[in-house]
C-alpha cells in the first residue's frame, strides 16, 4: 500500500494545472485539512514546486528533478514495493537496507540515495558512487535455496535493463551482473544474503545506476543522460518495476523460463572471453556459447564447453605475437 504522501503527489499530478483544495484532497484520502497541509509542506520540502492558489487549491507547477522517494512511490507500478526509504547522501544503500532486514522489515523494502560514500562493487571492490547517478537497494525473500540464489543476479539485471529499456534506452548484459549501453557499463547489480544451511533468510539486491556524468566517474562508463533525459526518480521507478516483474518471474519459473531474454541481450554471444576467480586464477578461457538454465556462461575451450559459476569475465585480446588476456575490468 502506498503511503498518504505518495497519494497526495499522485493526486496533485492528476490535477495538473487546475489544482486541487485541501478539502478535496482530505476527503480523498480520509485525513484533515492540517494533516493535508503537512504532506504539502514535506513534499515542498522534497523538491515540488506546488503553489496555492484562492479558490482553486493546491496546484503541482514542477517535480523534483533530483532522487526523491516520494516521487518514486508514486510512480511505481509493481505492487512489490511497499516500503521506500532514502536520503540524498549515504555509506551504502546494501548496508542500509541489511539493516533494515536484520531489524524486522519486510519483502518489498527498498533504500535509495543519490550519492553513496561506500559503495560496494563484485568481489570486495569499491562502487564510486558520485552525484549524478541512482543508488538502490531492495529486500527480497526469494523461495530457492541458497545454492540457487546465483542466477538471481542473472534475472535482476535482466529487470534493470528492460526498466531501462521502457525509458527509450538500448541495453546489452555482460554475464554475469552488468547492464550496458553501446558496449559500455551503465549499471551493475550485487547481491547480498543472509540464509541457513537449507533456506534463504532474505537477499538484498543492490543496484547502480549512472544517470548523468559528474566529477569522479570513469570516462569509459555509459550515462543515461548521453541517450535520454529522464528525472533520477523516474529512472528508480522503472528500474525497480523492471526488477519486480523479474524477480515474479524467477520465482514462478527459475532462470530458465528467462534465458532466452538473457541470451537475446547477451553481449559476450560468441565472443572469446577470459574468466578469472576472485584471486586472479583463469577457470575458463575460450568462446563463449551462452548461459544454460542454471545461470552459468557457458565457454568452449579445446575440451569442450566448461559451465562457470561466477567469476570475472573479459574479452580476450589478439596482439601480434599471439593472443594475451585482457586485465580484469575495475568497476
Amino acid at each position: 500500500m502506498k503511503s498518504r504522501r505518495s497519494l497526495v503527489a499522485a493526486a496533485l499530478a492528476k490535477a495538473g494545472g487546475v489544482g486541487v483544495s485541501g478539502e478535496q484532497l482530505g476527503k480523498l484520502l480520509g485525513i484533515s485539512r492540517v494533516a493535508i497541509a503537512k504532506h504539502i509542506t514535506a513534499l515542498r520540502d522534497a523538491g515540488y514546486e506546488i503553489s496555492a492558489v484562492h479558490g482553486e487549491g493546491y496546484r503541482l507547477n514542477a517535480m523534483p528533478q533530483r532522487l526523491v522517494p516520494v516521487e518514486v512511490e508514486r510512480l511505481l507500478v509493481e505492487p512489490l514495493w511497499t516500503r521506500i526509504e532514502g536520503s540524498p547522501e549515504t555509506a551504502s544503500t546494501n548496508d542500509d537496507c541489511k539493516a533494515l532486514a536484520r531489524a524486522g522489515a519486510l519483502a518489498g523494502t527498498v533504500v535509495m540515495s543519490g550519492r553513496q560514500t561506500g559503495g560496494k562493487g563484485r568481489l570486495g571492490r569499491t562502487w564510486v558512487s558520485p552525484v549524478g547517478g541512482v543508488y538502490l537497494s531492495a529486500l527480497l525473500t526469494p523461495s530457492c535455496g541458497p545454492a540457487d540464489v546465483a542466477p538471481l543476479a542473472l534475472a535482476c539485471a535482466l529487470g534493470v535493463a528492460r526498466g531501462l529499456e521502457s525509458l527509450g534506452v538500448d541495453c546489452q548484459l555482460k554475464w554475469p551482473n552488468d547492464v550496458l549501453i553501446g558496449g559500455r557499463k551503465v549499471a551493475g547489480i550485487l547481491l547480498e544474503m543472509s540464509a541457513e544451511a537449507d533456506r534463504v533468510d532474505w537477499v538484498v539486491v543492490g543496484c547502480g545506476i549512472n544517470v548523468a556524468r559528474a566529477e569522479g566517474c570513469f570516462a569509459e562508463a555509459a550515462f543515461l543522460a548521453d541517450v535520454v533525459e529522464v528525472p533520477p526518480s523516474n529512472v528508480a521507478a522503472a528500474v525497480l518495476d523492471g526488477i519486480a516483474v523479474a524477480y515474479r518471474d524467477f520465482e514462478a519459473g527459475g532462470f530458465a523460463a528467462m534465458r532466452a531474454a538473457y541470451e537475446s541481450r547477451h553481449s559476450l554471444a560468441a565472443c572469446e572471453v577470459v574468466v578469472r576467480d576472485g584471486t586472479g586464477r583463469i577457470v575458463a578461457a575460450g568462446e563463449s556459447v551462452g548461459v544454460d538454465d542454471a545461470g552459468r556462461l557457458l565457454v568452449r575451450d579445446a575440451s569442450g564447453i566448461v559451465p562457470v559459476v561466477a567469476g570475472e569475465v573479459t574479452l580476450r585480446q589478439p596482439e601480434r605475437n599471439g593472443d594475451v588476456d585482457a586485465p580484469p575490468a575495475g568497476v
